[in-house]
């Protein structure tokens, strides 16, 4: 082995990484991006988590339990209901994850020595969050039964536990880590199919020339589009199709809304990400530049759409950010259709997304591949 040669090959490699700008600055970028979503989204101690009260008592007592749900920012309180039903319908909707029904004449109660039970109404969809929440609860109100026996206490009366919680949890009682997973799975495998492999499928006919020899038979340049991602829409529908399966069969993950709903919004979904990979494929010259491509878009829908990561633990300034990532709107409609069993008349922000989505993704496509054919 002779070094001068090795350090020859070695400096053409690096002859061609800069002769490739969009690599070169995707190699760069990725691993900060990376960093930088690691560091922000994966955090598990939730903030701001929205809640819904039911105030039966409206006293001293139960204003100053509100005030400390808002301590230390873990609770947001989004509304004041009158009924357990208007409870669940924001959480049905997602507008609260949690719902807290607070008894009459607290103040009564206590002063005659009597516990008193407080009932609250939890998403159980996602495990993680439901304790997390459950836990931030459980804080607040035994900050105020501190209070509350520090004060019969001076007052020389013996006290019991002044309020105790019990919590119900929806959609998922058992806390099936795998019915809260699956959607995402099927979002994870809908987003490779589409964007990675199309991207990929694309850039290759242009390598290997064979792009130019398709567009001068008499095949027109959409229906050349159409010809090369059905093979895939087809692909992903199957997979999507035995994922649901299997995760009925053998994980018991519910189907509580229409299956055919859930098909549009797979359909949606998956028209969209085959533009996005039409869009990357149009841009890139090669296809180790696709797959750099791809992953710019797959990684921050990864750690951004609530897949893993609860959206609620991540900073505000990233919170924002995911409303740009369609993912995040897929699986809230996929969730709502299979966990809490609603409809277009609860998914339509999501499903209204997802148009929009797939639309805007499909025009870009358009005159991306119009533009690289000219």
């Amino acid at each position: 082995m002779r070094w001068s040669r090795v350090r020859a090959v070695a400096k053409k490699e690096m002859l061609e990484l800069r002769r490739d700008p969009i690599l070169l600055r995707v190699i760069v970028v990725l691993p900060v991006a990376m960093l930088l979503l690691f560091g922000y989204a994966v955090n598990f101690n939730l903030k701001h988590i929205p809640i819904a009260v039911w105030d039966r008592a409206d006293d001293r007592i139960a204003q100053t339990l509100v005030r400390e749900l808002g301590r230390d920012g873990k609770f947001d309180v989004v509304a004041r209901v009158d009924a357990e039903a208007e409870l669940k319908r924001l959480i049905d909707r997602q507008t609260a994850r949690v719902g807290l029904e607070i008894p009459p004449r607290l103040v009564e109660r206590i002063r005659a020595g009597q516990g008193v039970r407080m009932r609250a109404l939890v998403d159980g969809s996602d495990p993680t969050f439901a304790f997390q929440a459950q836990v931030g609860l459980q804080k607040a109100i035994g900050r105020l039964n501190a209070r509350l026996i520090a004060a019969r206490m001076l007052a020389g009366e013996a006290q019991p536990l002044p309020l105790e919680l019990e919590t119900e949890l929806l959609y998922n009682p058992e806390g099936n880590t795998a019915a809260f997973m699956v959607p995402g799975i099927v979002g994870i495998i809908l987003t490779q199919i589409a964007v990675i492999l199309t991207g990929l499928a694309i850039v290759r006919e242009k390598e290997t020339r064979m792009l130019e020899s398709l567009i001068a038979t008499p095949v027109r340049p959409g229906e050349l589009v159409i010809g090369k991602v059905l093979p895939y829409l087809a692909i992903a529908f199957a997979d999507t199709l035995l994922v649901l399966w299997v995760g009925y069969v053998v994980f018991a993950v519910p189907m509580r809304g229409s299956l055919a709903l859930l098909l549009l919004l797979i359909f949606l979904f998956v028209l969209g990400s085959l533009a996005v990979g039409i869009v990357v494929s149009a841009r890139a010259r090669t296809q180790i530049q696709a797959i750099f491509g791809t992953l710019v878009y797959y990684l921050p829908s990864i750690f951004l759409s609530g897949l893993f990561f609860p959206i609620e633990g991540m900073p505000r300034l990233l919170q924002a950010i995911t409303y740009l990532i369609p993912l995040r709107y897929f699986l809230e409609a996929a969730r709502g259709v299979m966990l809490r069993g609603v409809g277009l008349d609860v998914l339509y922000a999501p499903f209204a997304a997802l148009v929009v989505f797939t639309v805007l993704m499909l025009g870009l496509a358009t005159l991306s591949f119009r533009k690289r054919l000219l």
